[in-house]
């Protein structure tokens, strides 16, 4: 019993759809195959280094407007505060010194501490609690 003539040509229908298919996909991987070959090309080569070069152009576009922001909120606390750009450096080169004299007189005091309790046969947080001065100091 043959199928009828509309089951026959919907079932050719399908096996060409199926052979197109088939066919497509072979052919993505033959182009995947033949891209990987031709990744030495020139022609490929220059494509992909002008994909690199937009994509390093759009990041330093970006930050470049990040940079223009951050210098506008500066000017913007600088007229606030009264204060010139020089002026502003020359007080955070103070705050800076000061720490560091800070943390070097913190470092001396620990050593002291340590050296009490090595000679009074003490842990340094009993020494630190005889005193009253906290773990956290």
């Amino acid at each position: 019993m043959d199928a009828s003539p509309s089951k026959r040509s919907s079932k050719a229908v399908l096996q060409k759809a199926s052979a197109s298919v088939i066919e497509a996909s072979t052919s993505l991987v033959s182009d995947e195959k033949s891209l990987a070959k031709n990744e030495d090309h020139p022609l490929f080569k220059a494509s992909l280094e002008d994909e690199r070069k937009k994509e390093l152009e759009d990041a330093i576009g970006s930050l470049r407007q990040d940079l223009d922001e951050l210098a506008q909120k500066r000017d913007e606390l600088l007229a606030k505060s009264n204060l010139s750009i020089e002026q502003a450096r020359k007080m955070n080169e103070e705050h800076i010194d000061r720490l560091h004299r800070y943390n070097d007189i913190k470092d001396a005091g620990q050593i002291m501490f340590g050296k009490l309790a090595e000679l009074k046969g003490k842990t340094v947080k009993e020494i630190y609690e005889e005193y009253c001065v906290d773990l956290k100091d």
